[in-house]
């Protein structure tokens, strides 16, 4: 009867041993998921580290850039001399004024003289 009795008894334990086994390995398998997330979100901790870092660098070469371009000073005009012949002005094309026959505008120029004169 003992016999039967250890019999049994080691029968129920090897299922509860292959339980002990199966979760470990979920134990494990959890384990190396996380530590993958893990590095996962420390590369992307670190990746948006180097572009923050980048965007700062960008906007401070910006900024001196700027900064460079205010400290030029424009070019001042010379002093006026009044025995200095003036300075030659630039030639403006003909086709750049409006052109009016002279019969149109003396027909113009009859209509106004005509409406003015016209005061009631």
């Amino acid at each position: 009867m003992r016999a039967l009795i250890v019999l049994l008894s080691l029968a129920c334990a090897a299922p509860a041993a292959a339980q002990i086994d199966t979760y470990t390995l979920t134990v494990h398998r959890d384990a190396e998921l996380q530590a993958q997330a893990d590095l996962a979100r420390q590369r992307e901790v670190e990746l948006n580290n180097r572009l923050s870092t980048l965007e700062a660098r960008q906007q401070t070469d910006q900024a001196l850039s700027d900064i460079q371009a205010l400290r030029q000073r424009p070019t001042l005009p010379t002093i006026y001399d009044p025995d200095a012949p003036p300075p030659p002005r630039a030639a403006v094309p003909a086709g750049a004024f409006a052109a009016i026959p002279d019969d149109v505008l003396a027909a113009s120029n009859a209509r106004v003289r005509a409406a003015a004169a016209n005061r009631r």
